[in-house]
């Protein structure tokens, strides 16, 4: 028996392995301190952007609002407006999607042009200046009387109306399928309605909601863009920088995109006559409910 026992076989020794107990003391602090240094900085980073987004979605307005105005164009003449629509787009399922209608002869009292139908204000226009009709003035007037801010505009004419309809080939609404001249002629004619001027404001309603649930397509939505575009018989002016910036709200307001059904509603009131200065006789007007309209503004508008 050898007194000097022999090396076991296939064991080595290594000088290189660091274990953790190993570290001076000061390394394994500093790697610690820059991981929960890095996982803070994940955390903070990951809450400024969740308030940047809040922010973002807070600071857009609660509606989106677009005036479409349809006039009653005819030649060279200046044209007041037929038809005039409020389309208020939420940013938030909570509210509704809605188009609100403004009587064309809906009573106003202005601090300048005095006692006037509101339907007068599109065609107080000077005739050196290329336009179809006072929309900056049609638009201030209805903010005035809705207290609310327009985002957009659309001006259409009877043409361009027709021109439309076709484009998005034809609508269907409750008494069939029409193509651009029917609806013109529904729009156009309130003799033809046995509710007068209130029954063809309700086929006016029908009709371009029915070319707004086509142009929930998106190459419906583009030819309508490219017409409003290249048209001299219709008019779009929208903010593209707020108009994307709300599409966004929206996207997160509702989740994806989507679009709900619309409401429609109209401005209470009742018919009054009553003499006008500037006309040397009296008018009819449509004079609102201040509370009853008041309630519907809150509900569909603000």
């Amino acid at each position: 028996m050898s007194l000097h026992p022999k090396p076991t076989a296939n064991v080595r020794t290594s000088t290189n392995v660091v274990t953790a107990a190993d570290q001076p003391p000061e390394r394994l602090g500093c790697r610690r301190w820059l991981r929960r240094l890095f996982v803070r900085g994940s955390l903070i980073t990951l809450v400024i952007l969740i308030l940047l987004g809040v922010g973002f979605y807070l600071s857009q307005p609660k509606f989106y609002h677009i005036l479409v105005i349809g006039s009653d164009q005819r030649n060279d003449e200046h044209a007041r407006s037929d038809a005039l629509m409020v389309v208020s787009i939420p940013k938030s399922t909570q509210d509704p999607l809605s188009l609100t209608m403004v009587p064309r002869d809906t009573k106003i009292d202005h601090a300048e042009k005095g006692l006037q139908k509101i339907t007068h204000f599109y065609a107080m226009w000077d005739d050196t200046v290329d336009r179809m009709g006072n929309v900056e003035l049609t638009q201030s007037v209805v903010e005035d009387l809705l207290d609310i801010k327009i985002h957009g505009t659309v001006e259409v004419t009877f043409d361009s109306f027709t021109d439309i309809v076709d484009t998005v080939g034809g609508v269907d609404i409750s008494t069939g399928h029409v193509d651009g001249a029917e609806a013109q002629e529904l729009v156009h004619n309130r003799f033809v309605q046995a509710e007068g001027d209130f029954g063809r404001a309700a086929e006016q309603r029908e009709i371009f909601k029915a070319v707004l649930d086509k142009a929930k397509s998106p190459l419906v939505a583009r030819k309508i863009y490219d017409y409003l575009q290249t048209s001299e018989r219709a008019r779009l002016r929208l903010s593209i920088p707020s108009l994307v910036s709300f599409g966004i709200t929206y996207v997160i307001g509702h989740r994806g995109i989507t679009v709900p059904a619309m409401e429609e509603v109209v401005l209470p009131g009742e018919g009054q006559r009553i003499y006008t200065p500037s006309f040397g006789k009296s008018l009819y007007y449509w004079v609102l409910d201040e509370d009853a309209t008041n309630a519907l503004v809150e509900k569909y508008l603000r």
